[in-house]
């Protein structure tokens, strides 16, 4: 009973999140971006449910809107990384030899650039926002992933049903395609569970640092430089970031744990 409720928790939570963040589709782009400086830090009532900010817009807007651009930078994040990390994993498993030293020196050499580092010189090079804080997020989630894409795929190619599928005269487009790759799915799936945590945080924590998408976008690391100098006098304005991040990791983690047997 305990496991059904924790299961059902992390679910209607995350489908909440899924549906807050399709319903900000309906609305324009600049509703959370609406300023009325006559009721900065208004009280919840039926104008605006949670209130407005220092600059009176709407909280719950801001924060629908900045759930949906930290959800879409995790998710695009994410996705990238894993891309990334097979392709290079599987290309080193699969020839080995020089290609796999070359791939594994590149992958050490990208271990030892500092997070904040890199996202100031592709800052520099190509300007903030989305596609900038994705590719650098990814640029580092998909280190460890290459290394245990590598390891998996050099133990397929000794598989019995790989090498039959090589002496066949199968292309090795082929027996990538048709008997390495789907046997990293399992893998890929589960490694996706930890990723995509990780990369909403280093999201909040880039927007918290300010080196996230720029404002006025909304998103949680934005709501949180924010709300911080006015967190005494309106604490609602940070409490709520704080929570749909927690609860949103809290679900994502919790997510990775296999039911008992």
């Amino acid at each position: 009973m305990a496991h059904c409720f924790h299961l059902r928790w992390q679910w209607l939570w995350l489908a909440t999140l899924a549906l807050a963040c399709l319903g900000t589709l309906l609305l324009p782009g600049h509703a959370s971006l609406a300023q009325d400086l006559s009721r900065c830090h208004a009280p919840p009532g039926a104008a605006h449910w949670l209130g407005t900010d220092l600059l009176g817009r709407d909280l719950l807007l801001r924060l629908l809107f900045g759930t949906r651009l930290s959800l879409a930078v995790g998710i695009g994040a994410t996705a990238l990384a894993i891309a990334l990390g097979t392709a290079l994993g599987t290309l080193a498993g699969y020839c080995g030899g020089a290609v796999e030293r070359l791939a594994m020196r590149l992958v050490d050499v990208l271990y030892a650039l500092p997070l904040t580092l890199l996202v100031l010189l592709l800052c520099a090079v190509v300007g903030r926002g989305f596609a900038v804080l994705c590719l650098a997020i990814a640029s580092l989630e998909w280190l460890t992933l290459a290394r245990v894409v590598r390891t998996q795929t050099a133990d397929l190619r000794r598989r019995t049903f790989v090498r039959a599928a090589i002496a066949m005269g199968q292309s090795h487009r082929a027996v990538i395609g048709l008997h390495i790759l789907p046997n990293l799915l399992p893998l890929l799936g589960r490694y996706a569970l930890v990723l995509l945590p990780n990369a909403i945080l280093m999201e909040s924590f880039l927007g918290f640092l300010g080196l996230g998408i720029p404002p006025p976008q909304s998103s949680w690391g934005n709501l949180l430089v924010e709300a911080i100098p006015h967190m005494q006098r309106h604490p609602l304005s940070l409490l709520l970031p704080v929570l749909c991040l927690f609860l949103t990791l809290l679900a994502l983690v919790s997510l990775r744990r296999e039911p008992p047997q």
